[in-house]
């Protein structure tokens, strides 16, 4: 008798590791009904950023380099901060009129300028400096007084920078008039100066070529430089500051995170807040034990943690400082996130749960009709805790009446209390805040289920879950490297082939340069897009480089929309593991509304196998064969 073979069971291991679900998120992150939600997410909210920051910029709302910075780091000294930036801002507005106008008269910034470019050529600049002395009886625009500049730079800058504008303007159309017409009074001279012979006046002819590239050069420098220095003296944009912080803070928490860096730098942190919070001097300490030397490690490298929190404070700034801004603009981002990101998370769990997919109609459908719940499920906690606040403040109150002091230590317990919940309520904000949209997109749920579930589930299993999101973290991180390299490469290699067949036509930036470096400027992988300098180009050109300015700042917006996709598709894998761990519910059950959503053709079942004919039987003691 054989024996009979043996087959190994086979081990599933998504089973034997849960974790390893979250790996599926990649895949489900490049998918283009995804992406296209959330290209569409950043599109709109950049765009509502922008047009706040034109409305605000026409009542001279700005924000100067560093203020959310120095607001986060030291509150107490901000206000003086502010005032010595804003009297820098005004001396340099000042300073910038009286140049520009000095500029324009005789233009030896420029000459300068020229010399350092390898262009003072001797035919060139006397020829040059011969047309700014025969202008010298030009009647240019009035320099007002100290005190007039003064008065206006700090009550109506607005009106003060149209001048500086104004004259700027005409300097750079001066000194390009004057390029030209140096230029034919150099070349004529050297054809009449009788001390150069054929081949001296060939060499002068060259020189006198790179001095006015040289000058063209110069130009452009010029612009960029009164460009720059206008953009510190205006500041920038509330949403345009708020975004260049935030992504700043993001990319260095990727880094954070690529180098699996996540507490470092908490113990600068709590010496920055401990700074802020320094009111009075602190009690000297009794204990006879020394103080460490350094109690802020310098060597502790920045974590993902602190960068959380500091882009946590970007948001606290928005709020303080422009409040009103601030609701402008969280209302409609959180309006654009509950409807775009609803329908990209109900994606995410029908692919996950049923391997089904639906088209981006029905996803927005589904979204639409859960509106309220995914626009409200992150705003009830913090109504909850604004309420509990209100509360707390109220019993403040008590400190101004007669005997407020015993009144308040009597009911002390009680804001101690209602702290706790505020303290409760905001952990689970913070820790399961990110399954809501899950929650609902998942079971079909409201608000408050929404709001249940994630906080029963991050405080029921919180290490699993920090477990989870780590390992969310880190993948994310190499999945996030991976496609912006692909974009880099695609924009670069792009770059490097149109370059080829381009040849000159950007000597207003470099030597070196083409009219594609003046229109496209090469792409590098921590800056996919950048602006192409305008004050280089002539003609169209503007008009090309804003459409390739536009092509490029897509592919750049693809990138950071597939980190908005890999975020919701994540969150959707891990709350689908937490739910079968403390519900025992299976990864497929999802709810599906059928009449709603239809996920296509079915692939048809093969029929079923006819079973065969039994056989007859037959009596006892016949053999098979019948004989």
């Amino acid at each position: 008798m054989t024996d009979e073979s043996q087959q190994l069971p086979r081990v599933n291991w998504n089973e034997v590791f849960a974790f390893t679900h979250v790996f599926k998120s990649f895949r489900m992150g490049i998918h283009v009904s995804k992406l296209m939600l959330a290209l569409a997410v950043v599109l709109l909210i950049w765009s509502w950023g922008s047009i706040l920051d034109t409305v605000s910029g026409w009542t001279g709302t700005s924000v100067p380099d560093g203020e959310i910075y120095q607001y986060m780091s030291s509150p107490m000294d901000f206000e003086k901060w502010q005032d010595s930036t804003e009297t820098k801002r005004t001396d340099d507005l000042v300073s910038l009129w009286s140049d520009a106008h000095a500029e324009l008269a005789g233009l030896q910034g420029f000459l300068v300028v020229l010399r350092n470019e390898g262009g003072g050529g001797r035919f060139f600049e006397n020829a040059f400096q011969a047309k700014v002395i025969s202008q010298s009886q030009t009647k240019w625009p009035d320099l007002p007084g100290l005190t007039d500049r003064q008065d206006q730079a700090k009550n109506n800058r607005s009106k003060a920078m149209g001048a500086v504008h104004e004259l700027v303007k005409q300097q750079a159309e001066r000194i390009e008039d004057l390029i030209g017409k140096a230029t034919d009074a150099a070349e004529k001279n050297i054809e009449e100066d009788r001390a150069l012979d054929t081949k001296g006046k060939r060499k002068a002819k060259d020189r006198l070529a790179k001095d006015a590239a040289a000058a063209e050069r110069s130009l452009t420098l010029c612009k960029l430089n009164y460009r720059q220095k206008i953009r510190q003296i205006d500041g920038q944009g509330v949403f345009e500051a708020l975004t260049a912080y935030e992504g700043r803070c993001l990319m260095n928490s990727l880094l954070a995170v690529r180098y699996g860096n996540i507490t470092g730098g908490l113990s600068k942190y709590r010496a920055m807040m401990d700074r802020r919070g320094e009111l009075l001097p602190p009690e000297p300490d009794a204990s006879g034990i020394p103080a460490t030397d350094s109690p802020v490690p310098t060597n502790d490298a920045l974590g993902l943690l602190y960068w959380v929190l500091m882009m946590l404070h970007g948001l606290c700034w928005l709020i303080a400082r422009h409040w009103l801004l601030a609701i402008l603009l969280l209302a409609v981002a959180l309006a654009v996130w509950a409807l775009f990101g609803g329908a990209i998370h109900r994606i995410a769990a029908l692919h996950f749960g049923r391997e089904q997919k639906i088209s981006i109609g029905q996803a927005l459908r589904f979204s639409a009709g859960k509106f309220l719940s995914f626009y409200f499920a992150p705003l009830i906690s913090l109504a909850i805790v604004f309420v509990i606040g209100l509360f707390i403040i109220a019993g403040g109150f008590l400190l101004g009446s007669w005997g407020g002091g015993i009144a308040m230590g009597l009911l002390l317990p009680l804001a101690i209390g209602a702290g706790l919940l505020i303290a409760f309520l905001l952990v689970g904000l913070g820790g399961g805040g990110a399954l809501m949209y899950p929650t609902i997109a998942v079971e079909s749920s409201d608000s408050f289920d929404a709001i249940g579930r994630s906080y029963s589930y991050v405080f029921g299993r919180p290490w699993r879950a920090a477990f989870y999101g780590l390992v969310a973290a880190f993948y994310g991180v190499i999945c996030y490297l991976f496609v912006r390299f692909c974009a880099f490469l695609a924009l670069a290699t792009t770059h490097w082939f149109i370059g080829v067949g381009v040849i000159g036509g950007g000597q207003t930036v470099s030597p070196l340069a083409d009219k594609l470096d003046v229109l496209w400027p090469a792409p590098t992988f921590d800056a996919l897009m950048s602006c192409p300098p305008g004050e280089a180009m002539s003609g169209a050109e503007p008009v090309g480089a804003w459409l390739v300015w536009f092509w490029t700042m897509l592919v750049a917006a693809t990138v950071l929309a597939f980190l908005l996709s890999f975020c919701a598709s994540a969150k959707t894998v891990i709350y689908f593991l937490l739910r079968r761990r403390i519900d025992a519910t299976d990864l497929d059950d999802v709810y599906v509304d059928e009449p709603q959503e239809e996920f296509g053709p079915e692939p048809a079942e093969e029929p079923a196998e006819t079973p065969a004919p039994a056989a007859e039987e037959k009596p006892a003691g016949e053999s098979p064969a019948g004989n």
